[in-house]
């Protein structure tokens, strides 16, 4: 606590003796003598998890050279994990409006926003809205009106533009089982389900959400099967504004994906590890009005139907 303070006085100093920096193992941007001028323009793709985040996340750091080179500042896990201040921004999520710790907390995400020095600052980390869902927490994104709240009041000093990736969200939830089992998990599958709860990866309430957040004219979702197999990694980085580096060979892949035996190994024979066929099509029905309604929404870019509804 006490540094978390000695930071924010650190970070609100003026002074040329101060060099204040964003650093991380690899990358440092310096800006001695003062803040940006202009009003800055802040990209986050804030997730979500299972949603290609990996890949998009490994493409960018492929890509940094170009991006960099074009004027923005890329922040990127490692990056935001290297300084307190990027540590800090990492929590937004955990935002209370009259909070002592919330506002320091912002005071320190807003300084280190600005002393990049760069008039573009893209930020990639799908635990700016808090965990992934079945780890610390059982709801769907319990935080993620927070993690909005922040962003309205980022939106007083900077420019936004807020991005998030979906996929179909019977896919979502088998990926985020799945990478859970990876690292430990046990439980069958229906009972993963019934933990998150049946109405999880329902985009179309973390949209409403947005909505009622004011921040429907700075959102875009997209959708991961609308970007196809032909070349996914040009329509991630022109979903994140950078369409100018996505020449050359883009790589777009993320953490591998366990086949269902891999799966049946772990946990033990005869225990699911995934829908049944009737439990997918009862589970789709159940939800297809709600997936209906999000990808008609404004906020969204996707095809007419990319999840074969």
């Amino acid at each position: 606590m006490l540094a978390f303070f000695h930071e924010a006085a650190y970070m609100g100093s003026d002074s040329a003796e101060s060099m204040d920096f964003c650093a991380s193992r690899s990358r440092i941007w310096r800006n001695g003598a003062g803040l940006v001028a202009e009003r800055q323009h802040i990209i986050i793709h804030a997730g979500f998890h299972r949603c290609a985040s990996t890949a998009v996340q490994d493409l960018l750091r492929a890509r940094r050279p170009v991006i960099e080179a074009s004027g923005t500042a890329l922040l990127l896990r490692e990056d935001l994990e290297g300084w307190l201040a990027g540590r800090q921004l990492r929590l937004l999520y955990r935002h209370k409006a009259g909070s002592l710790p919330s506002a320091v907390r912002f005071a320190l995400a807003k300084s280190m926003l600005r002393r990049t020095g760069a008039a573009r600052v893209l930020i990639s980390e799908e635990n700016l809205i808090g965990m992934m869902p079945g780890v610390a927490e059982t709801r769907f994104y319990p935080h993620f009106r927070a993690f909005l709240k922040a962003v309205k009041l980022l939106s007083q000093d900077f420019d936004i533009s807020l991005r998030f990736i979906t996929r179909r969200p019977d896919r979502f939830l088998e990926s985020a089982y799945a990478f859970r089992v990876v690292r430990g998990l046990r439980m069958p599958f229906p009972a993963f389900l019934e933990a998150v709860g049946q109405d999880a990866a329902d985009w179309s309430r973390l949209a409403a959400e947005v909505e009622a957040a004011g921040l429907l004219g700075l959102t875009r979702f997209a959708c991961l099967e609308a970007w196809g197999q032909e070349n996914p990694g040009a329509a991630a980085l022109a979903f994140l504004g950078h369409a100018d580096a996505a020449d050359g060979d883009l790589k777009f892949s993320g953490n591998r994906r366990r086949t269902a035996d891999e799966l049946q190994a772990v946990v033990g024979e005869g225990v699911e590890v995934g829908f049944t066929d009737a439990g997918r099509q009862a589970f789709l029905n159940r939800h297809a009005d709600a997936m209906k309604a999000f990808l008609v929404s404004p906020m969204v870019d996707a095809a007419a139907d990319p999840w074969g509804l």
